[in-house]
């Protein structure tokens, strides 16, 4: 059987960019349509299509293997490589709470943290 994670986090974006990372996502997901996996971990960016206040955030959450961990991190790679000026924090747990990360992205750079303890999130 698969190991499974719940990846859950956000993005944080200037409000002149958020479109542009919009179209990046719906570029991807037409990109990766007849890929029926990376198709499904796609669909676990979400957003606001309004203004809130000053900030404008991207926002994942699913279950996901450890394939799709991967396909995660190169797809946050390549909306890093987009140059909007991206912050932003997203959490892998494992199933059995043993494997945990933590991605962080600073003024999109992408540091990987592994063996987190469990933060005892459910």
């Amino acid at each position: 059987m698969a190991y499974y994670y719940s990846l859950r986090g956000w993005l944080e974006l200037e409000p002149e960019n958020f479109s542009h990372a919009i179209d990046m996502l719906k570029s991807l997901r037409q990109h990766y349509e007849n890929d029926p996996k990376s198709n499904l971990y796609l669909k676990g960016w979400c957003w606001s299509e309004t203004d809130m206040n000053w900030t404008r955030y991207l926002f994942y959450g699913a279950d996901v293997t450890e394939e799709g961990l991967k396909f995660f991190k190169k797809i946050l790679a390549q909306i890093a490589d987009g140059g909007l000026n991206l912050s932003g924090y997203f959490h892998a747990q494992g199933e059995d709470g043993e494997k945990n990360y933590i991605y962080k992205m600073i003024d999109d750079d992408i540091q990987l943290e592994d063996n987190v303890p469990n933060l005892e999130i459910t």
